[in-house]
């Protein structure tokens, strides 16, 4: 009896009323953005909800590439033979598509840019910023990145003598730079000059106006350009100019031929070479000068697409090549 009288609960109108209630035993709340119900947003609600949802997306995977790690790919000749830049034929997409792809750990970066791991060590290959001064860059109104080997650090005097690389006078096994004919090397150690009185007294690199008018300089391509200039033509001083006050005339340097480039890379600089180094392969501080630190976006370590080319294994870490051991141990 008492059990009947106190469990007034199951009638049938008190059923229904737990049946009216919100979030009953279903679960089912209906609630969106706010506690609101999903029925009730209104369009506005709606679209920030969802814009959110994407600006939080972008916002770690800015944080992930800018602090963390990214991927480059690699576009052109100049890395041949130990990176290929793949066959697109003047179509970058095709290009980025079919050449290889570098790992750039960026944390890196901000580390040797904050001066806890020092300077970075000759042989790496490191993605930099291309100066304003370069061809490329005057043509297009941008400044691209390119890839490259660190082949001198703040402090290294370098010297390029008949396409022997000298890093503190030890001459560079450039054994590196070739492979089973990849390239025919043709070394180019800096643009012909014009020597009188034992002295340059003009350069022997032609200029051409490109569609956009610009004056830019014709790089080597298996011969020099005929024409003279005056190494006081102010083009000659805009792409030049950092180069020029360390070329050397050795006695009896007959004129028109290469000379010797000799030179001291300045602090928070780096002297930067192209692996193909056959007429036309790479244009670098050979022609531009040493490359601030700041330029130098991150360094490569490791190739990580496509996983396989030719039939042989692709993935492999991108160390610095043993010749430079030998300026090392020189220090």
């Amino acid at each position: 009896m008492t059990r009947s009288s106190d469990n007034k609960s199951d009638t049938p109108r008190a059923m229904a009323r737990a049946r009216l209630r919100p979030g009953a035993a279903s679960g089912r709340t209906g609630s969106g953005s706010g506690g609101k119900p999903a029925a009730t947003l209104t369009f506005k609600q709606r679209f920030w909800r969802e814009v959110r949802g994407y600006a939080e997306a972008l916002v770690i995977a800015f944080l992930v590439v800018t602090f963390l790690f990214t991927t480059v790919g690699v576009v052109g000749t100049s890395m041949e033979p130990n990176l290929d830049g793949g066959n697109g034929r003047g179509n970058v997409l095709q290009a980025l598509l079919t050449g290889d792809r570098v790992f750039i750990p960026k944390f890196d970066t901000w580390l040797r840019r904050a001066g806890l791991l020092g300077h970075y060590e000759r042989g790496a290959v490191v993605v930099l910023r291309e100066p304003a001064t370069a061809p490329t860059a005057l043509e297009s109104g941008k400044r691209n990145f390119f890839i490259k080997r660190i082949v001198g650090v703040p402090g290294d005097r370098i010297r390029i003598e008949r396409g022997q690389v000298y890093v503190n006078d030890v001459a560079i096994d450039q054994g590196f730079i070739t492979d089973s004919g990849t390239i025919r090397v043709a070394p180019v150690d800096f643009p012909s000059v014009i020597v009188r009185d034992g002295a340059v007294s003009a350069l022997v690199m032609g200029f051409e106006t490109t569609p956009k008018g610009n004056a830019v300089p014709m790089l080597p391509m298996g011969g020099f350009a005929p024409a003279s200039v005056s190494v006081d033509d102010p083009r000659v001083q805009l792409f030049y100019g950092n180069v020029l006050k360390n070329v050397e005339v050795p006695a009896g340097t007959a004129e028109g031929t290469p000379v010797v480039l000799n030179m001291v890379v300045p602090a928070g600089h780096y002297f930067v070479m192209g692996d193909n180094r056959s007429a036309g392969g790479s244009e670098d501080s050979r022609y531009f000068g040493p490359v601030e630190a700041m330029a130098i976006a991150g360094r490569a370590t490791a190739v990580i697409w496509p996983p396989r080319r030719d039939g042989e294994w692709n993935f492999r870490g991108l160390s610095a090549p043993e010749a430079f051991k030998a300026a090392d141990s020189a220090e």
